[in-house]
């Protein structure tokens, strides 16, 4: 017996070392990832997802048999405090511009929001395990693993969404791939025996409760994903495939969906309650989107079009998902332009400037009033390259009356026919288009704004004082029709989103 004892007691210390080891281990490849990406060697976009994995292997496995869920202590509370702290800085970046960049500058406030969300996917490494497996429960098991996985998917969308205003790339990546992961986990579980077959055997089980309310939040969530579809979310990738590939990338997202579904009638016997919040949490925020992309403008500027001719709305409307502009409160109701013939916004076989069809066409005033701010001479950028040191490129502002300031910018070099001070009317040839400044093909980006200057003088302004004064407003466009999904109509003023095709009357 004494001999059995001290087996039994070899064979525990092993374990209870590397469990308390592989945290350290796994902080330490965090941190030595984070260095790289600080360093420049890789892209934070690679870095939080990587940082999450690792970290996530460096907490205990939360299989249902050998499971511990956190424990409901204070430490861990205090723990859960700072995390949820983290986050809302994390996602609620756009809103809180102004405290972050009078804090860390403008330069380093995207690195303080990203230093905030690796600290969150750390946070759940500190807390303490329950001391006893987690056994059959009504309720939902939250772990670490589970806990750190989840947040890992929910920093990596919520940078990008304040960040870069392209939530809508994490978004389609992981529909398209989340299913198959999951699948896989599943398999593996299956040969465990650690899945749940009474949705299908008995769907109203008294003992299903749990696996019922996932199903129904998993459900929710792919009906509102579905929805992104029309609303024009992902019209850009259209432009970028044939139309075979745009339509087998369309049935994938669609198939992605109803795979999300079937899974969840075959759950895991414990249910994750980190999953679930994260599912939670991606609704509200698809609610939201969705609402706002359908609601009426608030405070709208009505103008004409600043091109005779139809054009095609690559970022607009009222919402992140349709307009990467929309999170940064000094472009937040922008406009990007260009034109779309049969599908493409060059023609086929070529991509030098003078290919893009938007390319060189006369750019006109959408209003009267006077020029109040003139920029010219950067050159047009070629295809794949940008100028990160003036991102508008060559620009012009107009004073239209009402505190409203007229902002184009992108214009060809050389081509602006017009002078500060100068009056101009409706209609009028400002310039031509153009691919100068950090602009990844031609087009016209277009605002109305409080300030009469550009993008090259607001450098000269303080951080904190620009991100206060520098607001827009929506734009409307007189004096044209609207061609949304194949149907064209002619409201007395166009809003238009992602995807929408504007086109002249006058």
């Amino acid at each position: 017996m004494t001999q059995t004892g001290t087996d039994i007691g070899a064979g525990i210390r092993p374990v209870v070392r590397s469990s308390r080891v592989r945290p350290w281990i796994a902080l330490a490849a965090a941190t030595v990832v984070f260095a790289c990406g600080l360093f420049g060697f890789l892209p934070f976009i690679v870095v939080l997802p990587v940082i999450g994995v690792v970290l996530a292997f460096g907490a205990p496995p939360d299989y249902v048999a050998h499971g511990r869920p956190i424990a409901r202590r204070l430490p861990n509370v205090v723990l859960g405090v700072a995390l949820v702290a983290a986050l809302v800085v994390v996602v609620g970046q756009p809103q809180l511009g102004l405290p972050l960049v009078s804090l860390f500058g403008l330069d380093g406030s995207g690195l303080a929001v990203t230093c905030l969300a690796v600290v969150a996917l750390a946070l759940p490494l500190a807390m303490a395990d329950a001391p006893t497996d987690a056994g059959p429960t009504e309720w939902f098991l939250l772990t670490r693993r589970n806990l750190i996985l989840s947040l890992t998917v929910f920093v990596i969308v919520g940078t990008w969404y304040g960040e870069r205003g392209l939530s809508l790339l994490p978004i389609g990546v992981l529909v398209l791939t989340l299913p198959l992961i999951i699948g896989i986990s599943r398999l593996v579980a299956a040969r465990r025996q650690r899945l749940e077959y009474g949705l299908l055997r008995h769907p109203l089980g008294p003992a299903l409760g749990q696996q019922r309310l996932q199903l129904a939040n998993v459900m929710l969530l792919c009906g509102l994903l579905a929805l992104t579809l029309p609303a024009g979310v992902y019209d850009p990738a259209a432009l970028q495939l044939t139309p075979g590939q745009h339509r087998l990338l369309v049935v994938a997202f669609v198939l992605g969906l109803v795979a999300f579904v079937l899974l969840c009638l075959v759950p895991l016997r414990q249910v994750r309650l980190g999953s679930n919040l994260l599912v939670a949490a991606a609704t509200i925020f698809l609610a939201v989107q969705l609402i706002s992309i359908y609601r009426p403008p608030v405070d709208p500027v009505a103008i004409g079009t600043p091109l005779a001719t139809e054009w095609w709305v690559g970022h607009g409307g009222h919402a992140e998902l349709v307009n990467y502009h929309y999170t940064r409160s000094t472009q937040r109701h922008a406009l990007d332009i260009l034109q779309v013939v049969d599908g493409s916004i060059h023609r086929p076989g070529s991509t030098d400037l003078t290919s893009y069809y938007i390319y060189d066409q006369p750019v006109l005033a959408p209003a009267a009033g006077t020029v109040t701010y003139v920029v010219d001479g950067h050159p047009d950028q070629p295809i794949g390259s940008v100028d990160s040191q003036h991102p508008t490129g060559n620009e012009l502002v107009i004073d239209i009356g009402g505190g409203h300031y007229l902002l184009m910018g992108h214009l060809r070099q050389g081509s602006i026919a017009v002078d500060v001070g100068e009056r101009v009317i409706e209609g009028q040839q400002l310039a031509r288009v153009g691919n100068s400044g950090a602009s990844s093909a031609p087009h016209i980006h277009i605002q109305a704004q409080t300030l009469p200057t550009g993008v090259a003088d607001l450098a000269t302004i303080d951080g904190p004082k620009m991100v206060k004064t520098l607001r827009t407003y929506p734009l409307l466009f007189r004096g044209a029709s609207l061609i949304r999904g194949g149907v064209e109509t002619r409201p007395t003023a166009v809003d238009p989103r992602r995807g929408d095709f504007v086109r002249s009357t006058r």
